[in-house]
């Protein structure tokens, strides 16, 4: 049984140890890049532990019509970032992307007034994450590409504190190595715009699933995901995160969860039933309390080979059928949108 406690006042305690637990509320002190790292035993420099940290923050914005997934991610040695939009009409879907060491960008560090942003020449992703204000704010403007159409975005992510519970963790992915993420879905509203065509949304209709996420790595790692939201037949928004990857106390820390209307109710741990070689084929998720089936309608997918850096990335999208036994209830997920991610890498 997962019980979520209040955080403590910074994530990495004095001696430099890191404190694992599953949070009842936002983080208002990240503080990872401070954890005492060792190699082969040896305590290593704290700018070690900075260069290390791999620090990101992924949006996947569901709108009636289409659906957008984008990524600021710093690695230290490398800055990536993507914009992959679908058409949820037609099937039809493109990526911008960019990718480098010297791209101007950022992570945020914490969530409560900080921006999240990168740019290059054509291409500005900016999420101002602002809690305060119960808001996150996102701007996108990426210039049209040859054959890709230009992507134009101005949406809002209301996060009312009060009315939705976040899902904060802090997971073991080795020996004093934290694994931080704060992950949520909310209500969205705001305009996309791809090449002429113009979509606008309201809170009632759009769902933005958030994931903010700082660990400590080790050098080579794995994780399966899966993530959804949309609105049952009685109105509610129904929303599911489930991960298995190089935690090993999954039992007892993990960031498995369900949202009904902002509830969150904490699951088991996640298993994952896919053939890799052929993603597109249906996935199986399951928990103690859930048997989900997601049906693949296309695909992300990445390929990092640089030097003795690796990265396999595939992120298919598509819906999410099954139930969920939560306390009282037999929750029923019937096509709601979402991706499901195969991810191994040595960095």
């Amino acid at each position: 049984m997962i019980t979520a406690t209040r955080p403590p006042d910074g994530l990495v305690g004095p001696t430099g140890e890191v404190r694992f637990g599953v949070y009842d509320q936002p983080c208002a002190k990240v503080d990872l890049f401070r954890t005492r790292l060792r190699t082969l035993g040896v305590p290593m420099p704290g700018l070690w532990s900075r260069f290390r940290l791999k620090e990101w923050q992924h949006y996947c914005l569901i709108l009636p019509e289409a659906m957008v997934s984008f990524a600021i991610v710093d690695s230290k040695f490398l800055h990536t970032s993507w914009c992959h939009v679908v058409d949820r009409t037609s099937g039809a879907h493109f990526e911008h992307a960019r990718q480098g060491p010297r791209l101007r960008a950022r992570v945020a560090r914490q969530l409560w007034n900080e921006r999240t942003h990168l740019s290059a020449r054509g291409y500005r992703i900016e999420v101002f994450n602002h809690l305060d204000h119960g808001e996150h704010r996102i701007s996108i403007d990426i210039d049209a590409d040859g054959t890709l159409p230009a992507v134009h975005l101005a949406m809002t992510c209301e996060h009312d504190l009060d009315a939705i519970q976040p899902l904060v963790v802090v997971l073991p992915v080795g020996p004093n190595r934290g694994m931080y993420s704060h992950k949520v879905a909310l209500p969205l509203r705001g305009t996309l715009r791809v090449g002429d065509r113009e979509h606008r949304v309201e809170s009632e209709q759009g769902f933005a699933i958030v994931d903010v996420h700082k660990a400590h790595y080790p050098r080579r790692t794995w994780w399966n995901w899966a993530t959804f939201a949309g609105r049952d037949a009685a109105g509610r928004l129904i929303a599911g995160n489930l991960t298995h990857n190089v935690n090993e106390r999954d039992r007892e820390l993990n960031e498995n969860a369900l949202w009904v209307d902002g509830a969150l109710h904490h699951l088991g741990p996640a298993r994952f039933e896919v053939d890799r070689e052929r993603v597109l084929e249906p996935w199986r998720v399951r928990t103690d309390e859930a048997a989900l089936v997601f049906t693949p309608e296309g695909e992300r997918a990445q390929s990092i080979r640089l030097g003795l850096v690796v990265s396999e990335f595939h992120q298919p999208y598509g819906t999410f059928a099954g139930t969920v036994r939560l306390e009282g209830e037999e929750v029923e997920i019937d096509g709601l949108y979402g991706v499901c991610e195969d991810h191994t890498a040595v960095w």
